[in-house]
């Protein structure tokens, strides 16, 4: 099914937020570990945690805090992603030296851009300052929603206390000011290694034999793929539209093109839906949830309500649980109002989309204008174009009931409006996708941009290794940090 994560990304943000510092989260003279480190680590002195452990050049160094910090945030993935820390020492010590190369590598493409004289344009400024603004403005954001919910006097004042709340959480001493700093030098060292990349990689190109043998093993990939798996296809061909990358060589039979104007409540659910819903669930586990379910269709046939004495449930429906099955009823008639409630204004705005179709509107008009689907504002293409939908077999992305819809259609046709859960949907079938397979003269200039994106990230990666093992450029001091993990 598709449908935007508007609700689900806002819940997410604070996540992010603190995910985001873990990955940063040194003091600002780095001299302390994060929030996470052992209560082993705190053997360390300021002095110890001081200590330079790798030098590059005359100017950049990476202190013990630093390897400390960078190798207790990798145990905290580690962690979160369910694994175990290492204890043998031998995967200490690989543990180690993946934080002290993700460090170096840093730092001495810094330290490299600095000797090719490389500076930012006041273009790349300019977008440093724009990402700056657009995440800070992502985060307050959500804390600003976190503020009204907690009904707030004054919601700005409030959203950048809950910034520094969770800024200290994250162990950061610094203020939001300080974080937008500190956030500006991480994008801008950022910006610098890109443009230190590009003029090492600037002359790169790729010959006809190079360009020949990638189409050749693309084409025999995509191929095999979607013979094999079609609906693979469609994440592939809308990943390729939108963000660029390998061309798609080959297409499947059984794919169209549809446009969806997609409607959902603006608001979250309430909390006392969610109650009803888990109180009914455990009742459904207790007594049966087919009888249950049964139960419920017979009770609610012809609108009645739960306790509507019309209604005749035999002995042996029941079971000797009335109390019981009248308490789900009452509690999913409760809960189905509710719901209703919960999705009456999108139902009202779908059809409003539909009663515009009907008028002589063209349907990308109402899309436009009614559609929530942030892949037409985000990717305007698609709104020429429309998304691709599986109709040959199992659809991975879209509901098998709309899938289903447009199967009905005919090009240029759309369906009335569909619910699925809490979401309405208007879809209109532009066409199909015609099957077909590319020749290298139709994709030459995208395979051989390909190519050289290949040759230049192959140069630079072994540049980079080049630069971080060069003793002329990097001084590793092993005893400073070999014991990190080992206490």
């Amino acid at each position: 099914m598709k449908f935007t994560w508007k609700r689900a990304l806002s819940a997410l943000l604070a996540v992010a937020l603190m995910l985001s510092f873990a990955g940063c989260a040194k003091k600002t003279d780095n001299t302390a570990s994060n929030s996470d480190a052992t209560a082993a680590d705190a053997q360390y002195s300021d002095d110890e945690l001081s200590q330079v452990a790798v030098k590059i050049g005359k100017d950049y160094t990476i202190t013990k805090g630093d390897i400390l910090d960078e190798y207790n945030y990798m145990v905290q993935m580690y962690t979160y992603y369910g694994m175990t820390a290492p204890t043998a020492e031998a995967d200490i010590e690989s543990l180690q030296d993946n934080a002290v190369s993700s460090l170096v590598s840093n730092e001495v493409q810094l330290y490299e851009a600095d000797q090719m004289d490389i500076a930012l344009t006041d273009e790349q400024n300019a977008d440093v300052a724009a990402q700056t603004e657009e995440q800070m403005n992502s985060y307050l954001d959500s804390f600003r929603e976190q503020a009204k919910t907690e009904g707030a006097a004054d919601v700005e004042t409030r959203a950048n206390e809950i910034f520094e709340e969770q800024l200290a959480a994250a162990n950061l001493d610094m203020d939001v000011e300080g974080f937008r700093a500190y956030m500006t030098e991480n994008l801008e060292n950022e910006a610098l290694k890109s443009a230190l990349k590009a003029k090492l990689t600037e002359g790169v190109t790729a010959t006809d034999d190079e360009v020949k043998a990638y189409f050749d093993n693309l084409l025999s990939t995509q191929t095999d793929t979607y013979t094999t798996t079609p609906a693979d296809y469609l994440s592939a061909a809308e990943d390729y539209q939108m963000n660029g990358g390998d061309p798609i060589l080959y297409t499947p039979e059984g794919y169209v093109r549809v446009r969806s104007i997609t409607v959902s409540p603006a608001e979250d659910v309430s909390q006392d839906y969610t109650t009803l819903k888990n109180d009914m669930s455990t009742i459904a586990n207790e007594y049966g949830a087919a009888a249950l379910t049964a139960l419920a269709d017979k009770y609610t046939a012809g609108g009645k309500a739960p306790t509507d004495t019309s209604v005749t449930i035999s002995a042996a429906e029941i079971e000797g649980g009335d109390k019981l099955v009248n308490d789900y009823l009452t509690k999913k008639a409760a809960a189905d109002a509710l719901f209703e409630e919960y999705i009456k204004d999108a139902r009202a705005k779908a059809n409003e989309a539909y009663a515009a179709l009907g008028s002589g509107t063209g349907f990308i008009d109402v899309l436009k204008q009614y559609g929530e689907d942030t892949m037409y504002t985000s990717y305007p293409s698609f709104v020429d174009t429309g998304l691709l939908m599986y109709v040959g077999g199992e659809d991975k992305v879209w509901d098998a009931k709309l899938v289903d819809a447009v199967k009905q259609l005919k090009d240029g046709e759309y369906t009335a409006v569909i619910q699925i859960d809490s979401m309405f949907y208007i879809l209109q079938l532009v066409g199909a996708e015609p099957s077909a397979t590319k020749t290298l003269d139709e994709v030459t200039d995208q395979i051989k941009a390909q190519v050289i994106a290949t040759n230049a990230d192959k140069l630079w990666n072994e540049t980079l290794g080049k630069w971080e093992k060069d003793s002329s450029i990097v001084t590793y001091y092993e005893d400073v940090y070999r014991d990190i993990g080992k206490n």
